[in-house]
């Protein structure tokens, strides 16, 4: 049975809530532990029944509620997360983090997590042994619970804004590569080990107009050299690519990235795309954009 640490804070209110309905209908404490226990599979004490009823204590006075009703500020998290923010628990810390190389991107994590209204810390981490970071970080177990809950109520954002999920996600592990003896022939990609975020983002993208392609790119099993270091894949790894000129255009107009230095590549196959597009290919372009972001 599950104890109320083991439950986000909007399962325990609404078991709290419960607890007093079944007190105006004047059961017992005893009885009404006995109820929610089988009403909801958890183990609460007489004690705290009583106390809940009473008014003389709340579950959420030291608890920091956050709005998970998806808005693009939560989008942009959900698909950050899904890239490489990671979760970890401890002494019943729950603690989400983004370590990266640009700041823009951490900067933007840590405006859109303030926005739902949590309280995330920042700051730079210098290493000698790799590249240095900035880092992201806050202590929310309700968004905790969100974000390490089922994975349906990611996407579910996801498809409500669609725009920003995906900025999130190429925020985080995207690349782009613009070629420089023809800078009209560029592409974006993303790899991860996930293949179910993979297809979520082929039809988030497809919901826009950019065509995309997912394949492997990487075996279990194949070795890698990094930083001087023998590795070898523990899993398949799959790449997702917009490379058809129209999408990448539609690609940076529609979504476009947080970091500078991956947009300034777009911005330059932009430029390159639209001096040698027609006219009418030029109008017919933009005519999926909607404006940038």
């Amino acid at each position: 049975m599950r104890t109320l640490r083991d439950l986000p804070p909007s399962d325990v209110e609404r078991i709290q809530e419960r607890a007093r309905q079944l007190r105006e209908s004047g059961m017992s404490y005893l009885k009404i532990a006995q109820e929610l226990a089988e009403e909801f599979n958890v183990s609460v004490s007489k004690a705290t029944v009583l106390r809940w009823c009473k008014g003389s204590h709340n579950t959420f006075n030291k608890t920091k509620r956050v709005n998970l009703e998806p808005s693009p500020e939560l989008a942009y998290i959900v698909g950050a997360y899904l890239g490489d923010a990671s979760l970890s628990e401890r002494n019943y810390q729950y603690r989400i983090r983004l370590k990266v190389v640009d700041r823009e991107f951490a900067q933007n994590f840590e405006r859109a997590v303030r926005a739902i209204g949590a309280n995330p810390r920042a700051g730079f981490e210098r290493n000698r042994s790799r590249a240095n970071r900035w880092w992201v970080e806050v202590t929310n177990k309700e968004l905790f619970m969100f974000l390490k809950g089922p994975k349906e109520k990611l996407f579910e954002v996801g498809r409500e804004y669609p725009r920003e999920f995906l900025r999130g996600f190429f925020d985080s592990e995207g690349s782009v590569y613009v070629n420089t003896k023809d800078p009209r022939r560029a592409a974006v990609v993303a790899d991860h080990y996930n293949t179910e975020v993979l297809k979520l983002c082929k039809e988030l993208l497809g919901t826009l107009g950019i065509h995309s392609t997912i394949y492997l790119v990487k075996k279990k099993g194949t070795k890698v050299m990094i930083r001087g270091q023998e590795y070898q894949y523990n899993n398949d790894l799959y790449r997702i690519s917009i490379h058809r000129r129209t999408s990448v255009a539609r690609f940076a107009e529609k979504i476009g990235f947080s970091i500078s230095r991956k947009q300034e590549k777009l911005e330059t196959f932009l430029e390159a795309f639209y001096s040698h597009t027609s006219e009418r290919d030029y109008h017919k372009t933009k005519s999926y954009s909607g404006g940038r972001i």
